[in-house]
């Protein structure tokens, strides 16, 4: 390009001189769409308004104006001339759109006519396609009343809405992007005064660009297309970068940090560090395909955001998987504050400084797995679960206080205390996470002597908000780490192993160590013995996953034999799951054991007490089920009876309040799911079905019905033919018995008769007989003979 074909390099104008220099301004036929408008500009577009609202509202003038850098064009030497936007085309049509908005608002609208339309036509438009051109030309026109404008919610809506506007332009991109721009006006600039007035102040102008002319240059089809793919937008990593350092300058004008024995200011710091120790750090978590880092720098930054807040509201906000990363939208909630500056940026110093890739600081990942849970804050944000984000901010918390002075035996400790608390607490609600989280912060002064507070009686256990039978467990351990090294080997055995993870109160409670004033040095040996028994029989019962199977329940069952184990939840009992967040799991147990108060039988003490390691476990566990007596009947047939707590596939039952009552296995946790009746059940199994099997029956044809209503229990089917009809015997338990009915309509007279004979009374349409529950066999034995006769 000669000097001739470039015309006044770096003119410095507002938008309305364009229009004084040239005719009109023509976005070509070559040029894409309006995108500023896109759903996929948001954070681009917020950016973008709110620099120009800043600009506009700025009264001090040393800071001015906002300078909008170069917009590239070709001139056309026609009468009139026309200007056809190279690069810029985006910045022009805003500017225009906010000419149009603010001249309404501030009744001026005439002003804007004369400016920007001539001979009926906007002297700004599109030639991209006849509709957007249209489009411009009309809205240029279009005027409204400042108190209509100010009232609308929606202004899309009343544009829309107006008779000059076609339906057909919903399907230009520019049309629809440039409604979206206007809705977005109108929600920044609705408050403004006079701001038109400074918009198009030419002596002292608020908003500028760099004008560069390319007259007559010739620019091809092919060049256009060239030129304007040499440039990508911003991301939002990019965005954030640049405005986040402005912000710096202002919320901590008195910071410094000294790089490479220089003194910078805080934002100074930020910008020469992002771009170099930083970047490096984050070049091994890089995209691999593109080689950016920008989307894992915006995922700890929103981690690191919620660490820091005290609001339950932003909490949740921050944990949607929907949320928009951005400078922008964390801006504007007031989240890029104070504490979340000084966290980020020590927090990277320290990274950045151990090692240009990420190298582990604590000595081992036994209570916090260093390079797993960072892969998950640099990607996977959203799935960290509040447990995760507790030892995450505990984790932080730690590195920015000590920075390279750390104690790695100190940090470990720390950790573990955290490991333990968080991952033994219940968050059903985010004001529960929020709870735990002040929590962490407010133990800030003891991270470096946690044991120490702990076992310190003046500390209140109720300040700590975690559980708190985990919090007075995390008491007690702090007590005998510090009075007996050889606690230690214990306590960290039975706190690493995978099912029981940190919670071993129940541990203590076996043993006898039920509080630290207990725990003196005459009966430490005798405790720690009783504990390391204890321990050893958690092992036998449980590994990582939970309770280690055993085939037909013999766990469950022998439990049984010695008491109620069994979790109540929704009206319901259950033999217990593994799933340690299930309020009816076998780690609930584990819990419940170590409360004092607790009315749980120590049933699984017991069970432990009478086991011993000369012989299988197999064979203790079966003398245990086989001496069991004097149980209530419900607790016999399950323990009699494997079958019936297979068929509970939740592992639930419910048992009827009366003495008598039925109880019900259910397949499901409602009893309006699949569910039978356990007596009836266990008889149908262990009796019926293997008579029929081995040819026991000369007319019955038994199954088992389940149910699935209350109106109608489970109960065992007896089907038979008699004289070409189909019957059927229902055989329910019902309060201790079993009771025979079957329906009186259309039986044959003999068949009454012989019912009728054997006792069978007629009620509400059917032929009934009790019996006891003990003699039940017999009876159906009895009844299919005579059936059997009586068909001969």
């Amino acid at each position: 390009m000669s000097e001739n074909d470039a015309h006044e390099y770096g003119d410095q104008l507002i938008f309305s001189q364009l229009l004084e220099k040239h005719e009109h301004i023509h976005v070509p036929l070559i040029q894409r769409d309006y995108a500023q408008g896109r759903d996929d500009q948001e954070e681009v577009r917020n950016e973008f308004l709110d620099a120009l609202h800043d600009a506009l509202t700025q009264k001090d003038f040393n800071k001015l104006p906002l300078n909008l850098d170069f917009i590239y064009g070709s001139v056309k030497d026609t009468t009139p001339s026309r200007f056809q936007p190279l690069d810029g085309q985006q910045r022009l049509t805003t500017l225009f759109l906010l000419h149009w908005y603010l001249s309404l608002l501030d009744e001026c609208h005439e002003e804007f006519r004369e400016l920007c339309v001539c001979n009926s036509s906007s002297r700004f438009g599109y030639r991209v396609r006849t509709s957007s051109r249209e489009f411009f030309d009309e809205l240029a026109k279009f005027s409204l009343e400042k108190a209509q404008l100010i009232q609308t919610d929606c202004l899309v809506t009343l544009l829309q809405d107006q008779p000059w506007y076609y339906r057909r332009w919903r399907l230009d991109p520019t049309v629809q992007s440039a409604l979206v721009m206007l809705d977005a006006i109108h929600e920044r600039f609705k408050d403004g005064n006079g701001l038109y007035a400074r918009l198009t102040d030419k002596k002292r102008p608020a908003i500028t660009f760099q004008l560069l002319e390319l007259k007559n240059f010739g620019l091809s089809d092919d060049l256009y297309i060239k030129m304007n793919a040499r440039g990508k937008p911003l991301t939002p990593f990019e965005t954030f970068k640049a405005r986040y350092g402005k912000l710096l300058k202002d919320q901590l004008p008195n910071e410094t940090r000294d790089l490479d024995g220089n003194h910078f200011s805080f934002d100074e710091y930020f910008a020469k560090s992002i771009d170099t120790r930083w970047s490096d750090f984050f070049w091994e978590f890089r995209d691999r395909n593109t080689h950016t880092f920008d989307h894992a720098v915006m995922n700890l930054v929103r981690v690191v955001i919620l660490i820091t807040r005290s609001c339950e509201e932003d909490i949740a906000e921050l944990r949607k998987h929907t949320l928009k990363d951005g400078y922008h939208f964390f801006h504007s909630r007031g989240w890029l504050d104070g504490p979340f500056s000084k966290t980020l940026i020590d927090l990277l110093d320290v990274w950045s400084n151990w090692s240009n890739s990420f190298s582990p600081i604590l000595p081992d990942d036994k209570y916090f797995k260093e390079e797993k849970v960072l892969e998950k804050i640099l990607n996977e944000p959203t799935s960290l679960r509040y447990e995760d984000l507790l030892q995450i901010a505990a984790y932080i918390q730690f590195l920015v206080e000590y920075k390279g002075n750390l104690n790695q035996e100190v940090f470990q400790e720390w950790m573990r205390v955290v490991f333990n608390l968080s991952v033994n607490t219940e968050y059903n609600r985010t004001s529960d996470f929020q709870r735990s989280l002040s929590s962490i912060k407010d133990l800030e002064p003891h991270m470096e002597t946690i044991l120490k507070h702990l076992a310190d009686p003046e500390t209140d256990v109720n300040s700590i908000r975690f559980f708190g039978l985990q919090v007075e467990e995390e008491k007690l351990k702090a007590v005998l780490l510090l009075r007996d090294k050889n606690w230690r080997e214990l306590i960290d055995e039975a706190e690493l192993h995978g099912y029981f993870q940190g919670q071993i109160g129940f541990l203590f409670q076996f043993a006898g160590v039920e509080e630290a004033t207990t725990v003196t040095a005459k009966k430490t040996q005798g405790f720690q013995a009783q504990f390391k028994y204890y321990l050893k029989k958690a092992n036998d019962m449980f590994d990582d996953s939970g309770l280690r199977s055993l085939t037909d329940f013999r766990w469950e069952r022998a439990l049984l034999s010695l008491g109620s184990y069994m979790l109540d939840y929704r009206g319901n009992k259950s033999f217990l799951i593994n799933e340690k967040s299930q309020p009816y799991s076998w780690k609930r147990l584990l819990r419940n054991s170590s409360d004092e108060s607790s009315t749980q039988p120590k049933v699984l003490k017991n069970l432990w007490d009478s086991l011993n390691d000369a012989s299988d476990i197999n064979e203790q566990l079966d003398d245990i089920i086989a001496n069991q007596s004097g149980l209530e009947a419900w607790r016999t047939a399950l323990i009699d009876d494997p079958l019936a707590i297979s068929y509970c596939e939740k592992r639930m039952i419910r048992l009827d309040d009366t003495p008598n009552g039925s109880v019900y296995l259910l397949k499901k946790i409602r009893i309006d799911g699949a569910y039978a009746e356990l007596f009836s059940y266990c008889f149908y199994k262990d009796v019926v079905e293997p008579m029929y099997e081995k040819g026991g029956f000369q007319v019955f044809r038994p199954a088992y019905s389940e149910s699935s209503t209350t109106d109608m229990d489970p109960s065992i089917q007896l089907h038979f033919e008699i004289e070409d009809q189909e019957k059927m015997l229902s055989l329910e338990h019902l309060n201790g018995e079993y009771r025979f009915s079957i329906s009186d309509a259309g039986l044959r007279d003999n068949l009454v008769s012989l019912l009728q004979e054997i006792g069978f009374t007629e009620a509400e349409n059917k032929f009934q007989k009790n019996y006891p529950r003990d003699s039940i066999e017999d009876k159906i034995s009895e009844l299919d003979e005579k059936l059997a006769r009586l068909l001969s």
